[in-house]
C-alpha cells in the first residue's frame, strides 16, 4: 500500500497527471531566470542603448521528432505579453506590453460583417487594423516585395480557419520563417469573435516543427520577474501536454534569450522517460476503472444503462437464431433414436409361430445383398487389373519395340536403351539406332602417304630446280 501511494503521489502533480518526480522546480527556475536577466544587464549595457530587451524563450528538448505542423498551438499564460484593451487589468502603465497591429485575412463573403463588429466592438477588436479578403491577398499581394511589406506592416495575423489551408501558398515561405503565420479563428459564430481574439491576445503560442527542439515565448527582459516567473512555469507545465507521448517525450527544458546560452531547468534519461511512460499508462488504467465503477453505480435509483449498437443488436439476435436452431436438431435427433429403440423393441415382441414375421428372411435378404456388393466389387478390381495389365503391355510395346527396327518412335524420353539414341531425326521424334562410324581405311592411308608423298615431291623439285640451275 505504500509503494501504491507513493506512485499516485508522484504520478500527480497539481490537477494533471505527469508521471513520477516530474515538473519544473520554480525555485530552481526562479535562480536560473535571476542569472539570466544579470547576464542580459552585464552585455546589454555596454554597447547599447534604450530598447534593447529581448524575448525570453523556454526551450523544450524531446526524445522523438513529432509530425511537424505549420498551425500554432495555443498555450495559455497568466500575464500577456501584448496590450489588450478589453481587459482593465493590463496595459495601461506597464511598459513592457506593447501595442500591436493585427490583421485578419477572411473569405470575400464574410468581410462586410467583419467590419461592422470591428465598429461595434472598438475596445476589443481595436487592435484589428485591416480585414483582407482571400481573393484581394492572391491579386493584391502577389509579387514577393508587396508580401514582404505586408509582413512588416503587421505584428499579428489572425485567419479564418476554413480557408487555413489555402493560406500556405498564398502567405509564402516569409511568413513562417518569422513564425508570423495566421492563428486561425472561427467565423462560425459572429458573437464569439471579440472574445476569441482576446483570448489569443492573451496567450502564447507553440509551433511543432520538424526536430526536436520547441521553443515558445514567455515573455522579455523588460518584465518582472515574478511575473516573467508565472509565465514559465505556466508554459512548462501545459507545452508537455500538447507534445506526444507527453511527459514521457520531454528530455530537457531550458530558459534562454534570442541572444544567449540556454540555462537547463529540467533534466531526465531516457530510462527515466520509460519509466514516467509505464507509470501514466498506469494510471490512466485505474481512471478508466474509477469511471467504469461510478458509470456502474446507481444514479437517481436506476443503473445506467449502455447503448447497443445496432451491430450488437444484430449479434445477439443471430446467437438466438443459432441456439434455436441446434435446439431443434437436438429434438429432431432424440426423437428419431426414440424411434428406432420402440421399432427394435417391437420386433423382439413379436410371436415366433407366425413365420411371416420372423425376421430370420430379413438377414438372408441382408446377406444375399452383401454377397451381391462384394461379387460386384470383385468384378470391379478384376476388370481394373485386366485394363492395368493391357496398358502395361502397350507401354512395354511402345518403349521396347523391335530389336531390328532402325527407329522407335516416341513422344518423350522414356529412359535410355542400350544401342539407340532419342532425337528427332528424319522419321520424327523418338529413338534411333546408334550407327557406329565405319572407317575407311584406303582412305586413312592415302591420307598418310599424301604427307610423306609431298615431303618427297618437295624435295624432289628442289634437287630439280637445282639440277636445271646447274
Amino acid at each position: 500500500p505504500q509503494i501504491g501511494n507513493q506512485r499516485r503521489n508522484q504520478l500527480t502533480m497539481g490537477r494533471k497527471i505527469i508521471g513520477p518526480t516530474v515538473g519544473v522546480e520554480e525555485a530552481l527556475t526562479d535562480r536560473a531566470l535571476r542569472a539570466l536577466l544579470k547576464h542580459h544587464e552585464a552585455t546589454s549595457s555596454k554597447d547599447q542603448l534604450l530598447g534593447d530587451e529581448l524575448d525570453v524563450q523556454v526551450q523544450f528538448g524531446l526524445a522523438r521528432i513529432p509530425r511537424g505542423s505549420p498551425k500554432p498551438i495555443r498555450i495559455e499564460i497568466p500575464h500577456s505579453l501584448v496590450k489588450v484593451d478589453g481587459d482593465g487589468q493590463e496595459g495601461g502603465n506597464e511598459d513592457y506590453i506593447r501595442e500591436v497591429d493585427a490583421c485578419i485575412i477572411v473569405k470575400e463573403e464574410s468581410k462586410p460583417w467583419v467590419q461592422e463588429l470591428i465598429a461595434r466592438f472598438p475596445s476589443e477588436l481595436g487592435c484589428i487594423k485591416k480585414v483582407l479578403g482571400l481573393q484581394s491577398l492572391r491579386t493584391k499581394h502577389k509579387s514577393f516585395t508587396q508580401r514582404r511589406e505586408l509582413l512588416a506592416r503587421f505584428d499579428v495575423f489572425f485567419a479564418d480557419d476554413r480557408i487555413l489551408p489555402m493560406l500556405t501558398k498564398a502567405l509564402g515561405g516569409k511568413f513562417f520563417e518569422k513564425k508570423k503565420q495566421p492563428i486561425p479563428v472561427k467565423l462560425t459564430r459572429k458573437e464569439a469573435l471579440p472574445f476569441m481574439i482576446q483570448k489569443c491576445l492573451k496567450s502564447t503560442f507553440m509551433y511543432l516543427s520538424a526536430g526536436t527542439c520547441i521553443t515558445v515565448k514567455a515573455g522579455n527582459t523588460a518584465m518582472p520577474s515574478s511575473k516573467l516567473l508565472d509565465n514559465i512555469v505556466a508554459v512548462c507545465a501545459e507545452v508537455p501536454t500538447k507534445v506526444p507521448r507527453k511527459w514521457a517525450n520531454v528530455g530537457s527544458i531550458s530558459i534562454k534569450t534570442s541572444s544567449s546560452v540556454s540555462l537547463p531547468i529540467y533534466k531526465k534519461t531516457p530510462q527515466e522517460l520509460e519509466q514516467i511512460r509505464i507509470l501514466a499508462e498506469e494510471q490512466v488504467k485505474a481512471d478508466d476503472r474509477v469511471e467504469v465503477a461510478e458509470a456502474s453505480e446507481n444514479v437517481g435509483g436506476e443503473k445506467r444503462k449502455k447503448k447497443e449498437t445496432p451491430l450488437a443488436k444484430a449479434l445477439k439476435k443471430q446467437k438466438v437464431s443459432n441456439t434455436e436452431k441446434s435446439e431443434e436438431k437436438s429434438a429432431k435427433k432424440s426423437k428419431k433414436k426414440k424411434k428406432t429403440k420402440e421399432e427394435g423393441q417391437t420386433d423382439e415382441e413379436a410371436p415366433t409361430n407366425n413365420t411371416e414375421t420372423v425376421p430370420k428372411p430379413r438377414k438372408k435378404q441382408e446377406n444375399a445383398e452383401a454377397q451381391k456388393v462384394v461379387a460386384e466389387n470383385e468384378s470391379q478390381e478384376s476388370k481394373a487389373e485386366v485394363k492395368s495389365k493391357k496398358s502395361k503391355k502397350k507401354a512395354r510395346k511402345e518403349s521396347v519395340g523391335d530389336e531390328d527396327s532402325a527407329f522407335i518412335k516416341a513422344r518423350k524420353f522414356s529412359g535410355a536403351k542400350p544401342g539407340y539414341v532419342f532425337k528427332k531425326g528424319s522419321a520424327g521424334l523418338g529413338y534411333y539406332r546408334d550407327l557406329l562410324p565405319v572407317v575407311d581405311k584406303a582412305w586413312l592411308a592415302s591420307l598418310n602417304g599424301g604427307r610423306g608423298g609431298g615431303r618427297k615431291s618437295m624435295g624432289s623439285s628442289r634437287r630439280k630446280k637445282g639440277g636445271r640451275s646447274r
